[in-house]
């Protein structure tokens, strides 16, 4: 089932051809809600960060767009009894007009489903992008802005024959993953980049280093990150909400330990009270 801005059909021919048209546009925003029971978690961090990236896309928000209209709207499209515990719910976000001179701000809509991802606990290598950078500025922080490169060098690595792919900003320093926020483990400090060098200001980073922050074993780092320190280090792993918890083996010739990064993974699951080692079901 799909919502189309408070609207659910049970497939695409369903939706007329005025809200198809709307939805064919490139999205302003995009977000991504874990639910448990139905239930959107880390619903106020989600909700805020969205109304913030509508802020900055210059589009008239709807004043029912609230916290309780947004777990509304998810519990709409999944069904309880066919659901598992978990769902990863897409939401994005469109103008519904075409900006003129004489209409530049105008106002948005929403589509929403439910997504089909798998978390998978194996360890995989990684490899580097380096066709092309994100900028190291602060319109990079949003999800939207450099997700045609992410899919870009997704395929760079699905070409080489690797599961994920780092990418580097203008400054030569590593910004993020095709997999989500990078995070790099030196003894028992974890370094991940700053929100300065482009990477995407997701609330599943910000959910993680908060998590990090307050457990006493580790300390985190958010510091630029150059492309050497990766065979530096002593773990790696990525995280997201659609690729969950990633643990990475191999780098060029390094080969990673994943001691730290299962631990990590483990405290963090109790904590959302989730399992990362999750399938989930399309509905």
């Amino acid at each position: 089932m799909i919502n189309f801005d408070g609207t659910c059909y049970q497939k695409l021919s369903d939706v007329p051809n005025k809200l198809i048209n709307r939805f064919s546009k490139l999205p302003i925003h995009t977000h991504h809600f874990i639910t448990i029971n139905t239930k959107l978690i880390q619903l106020e961090a989600n909700y805020f960060s969205i109304m913030a990236a509508l802020r900055r896309s210059r589009v008239i928000i709807p004043m029912k767009y609230t916290l309780e209209y947004f777990q509304d709207q998810a519990e709409l499209i999944i069904d309880e009894n066919k659901a598992a515990k978990y769902s990863l719910i897409l939401i994005q976000f469109f103008r519904n007009n075409i900006p003129t001179k004489q209409v530049p701000i105008c106002d948005c809509s929403f589509y929403m489903q439910n997504l089909k991802v798998d978390w998978k606990n194996e360890a995989i290598s990684l490899t580097l992008y380096k066709d092309h950078s994100i900028l190291a500025a602060v319109y990079s922080n949003l999800f939207q802005t450099n997700e045609p490169l992410r899919k870009l060098a997704e395929v760079y690595a699905f070409e080489n024959d690797f599961e994920a792919c780092l990418l580097i900003n203008n400054e030569k320093k590593i910004v993020e993953s095709t997999r989500g926020a990078v995070f790099l483990i030196f003894d028992y400090k974890i370094y991940t980049p700053p929100l300065s060098s482009g990477v995407v200001n997701s609330v599943s980073r910000e959910v993680l280093i908060d998590f990090i922050n307050k457990n006493n074993s580790y300390k985190i780092i958010e510091a630029d990150i150059p492309v050497f320190n990766l065979q530096r280090a002593d773990e790696i792993f990525l995280f997201s909400f659609q690729h969950g918890l990633t643990k990475i083996i191999k780098f060029r010739k390094k080969v990673y330990s994943s001691e730290k990064s299962k631990t990590i993974e483990g405290l963090f699951s109790d904590h959302l009270g989730i399992s990362f080692e999750m399938g989930f079901q399309e509905y």
